[in-house]
């Protein structure tokens, strides 16, 4: 990618304008309203055999990197089997931010994909500035490729980082996903579980939801003092009921919130993938807290400023916080799912 800044000095000069993050806990919604998003032609996100080969920034031997990177996927997919019940990887589906910030080795895809207690502890103390400056180097080389209008970012784990997102995304904005921790938690310990056991034969699950508790019960308090920061009209909030009781109408309200238009050919777009989504079987993703050796309890405990600010309940339904709720955020139907039914990739 450096040779080819050189080659083509035009890179260097993408402009990368008001870039949309989509953040919120993992497991919240966050996977399908990035491809929602990302279906409106007028907006581009990072692509997986993108990512997988950016160079050269041009439309040469196209067919052969997604060739190359389906076979990659196909690959992985023998490897986890059941990974694809929990996130669906192809090579032409929108791709996280923490694989543009690999190359730095300052991401948190290593922390899920392998258990090293040691790089855990270094990458929690690095300045993620660095990354972040590679990160906007990555998408303009992405957007000399193909131009875009509106860029439509996502990874959960940018909450923790907002100083350093900020210092080289000045004008960007956010939608916050929510869902209840203690199915976030049940959710993403499963995930990380299956995906590590694809590389190591001693995988602690126990562990893994330790690790998710006391990582993003202390992202999302970070976040929420830096989020205060911005205005109002940079950030929408969504409920993870919403996005899968009615995709469409989440969309929708994001769209009204920032002020953009809803063509009524991304629309279309848009309905035809929740279909193809509905119709996908959710395979045998099945989990609750217990597995991991913790409670209802101990996650609500933790996340406690989190679910009284935006007034989350337990997975039955029962509203554990009656006020205190952030008047920023819009009160919707919250009667979330179950952590023991199965799940889509959502």
């Amino acid at each position: 990618m450096q040779r080819d800044r050189q080659l083509y000095p035009n890179i260097a000069r993408q402009e990368i304008r008001s870039p949309l993050f989509i953040v919120g806990l993992p497991r919240s919604g966050t996977t399908l309203l990035h491809n929602l998003l990302a279906a409106d032609p007028w907006h581009r996100s990072p692509l997986m055999w993108e990512v997988m080969s950016p160079s050269p920034p041009t439309q040469a031997g196209e067919k052969r990197r997604i060739q190359r990177a389906t076979q990659s996927c196909n690959f992985f997919n023998w490897l986890a089997p059941t990974f694809r019940y929990v996130h669906a990887v192809g090579a032409e589906l929108p791709q996280e931010c923490i694989g543009l910030m690999a190359p730095t080795f300052m991401s948190d895809q290593f922390d899920a994909m392998y258990y090293v207690p040691s790089y855990r502890a270094w990458f929690f103390q690095q300045d993620l500035r660095p990354a972040y400056e590679y990160h906007r180097r990555f998408v303009q080389h992405l957007q000399f490729r193909r131009a875009a209008r509106r860029w439509i970012l996502k990874a959960p784990t940018h909450m923790s980082a907002m100083p350093a997102l900020l210092s080289v995304y000045p004008d960007a904005l956010f939608v916050q996903t929510h869902r209840t921790p203690v199915d976030a938690m049940a959710s993403v310990s499963s995930l990380v579980t299956i995906l590590r056991s694809a590389f190591s034969d001693a995988v602690d699950p126990f562990t893994a939801c330790r690790e998710a508790i006391n990582y993003w019960s202390e992202t999302v308090d970070k976040f929420l003092q830096e989020r205060d920061r911005l205005a109002d009209n940079r950030i929408c909030d969504v409920e993870y009921d919403e996005i899968s009781r009615d995709p469409i109408a989440a969309v929708g309200r994001i769209y009204d919130h920032f002020g953009w238009s809803l063509s009524r050919d991304a629309e279309q777009r848009m309905r035809v993938l929740v279909t193809r989504h509905a119709q996908r079987q959710p395979g045998n993703h099945r989990y609750h807290l217990s597995q991991f050796g913790s409670s209802a309890e101990e996650v609500l405990s933790a996340f406690a400023p989190y679910c009284q600010r935006f007034g989350l309940s337990s997975p039955d339904g029962e509203n554990l916080w009656s006020s205190g709720r952030d008047p920023r955020f819009e009160k919707h139907k919250s009667v979330l799912a179950s952590s023991r039914l199965p799940e889509r990739t959502i």
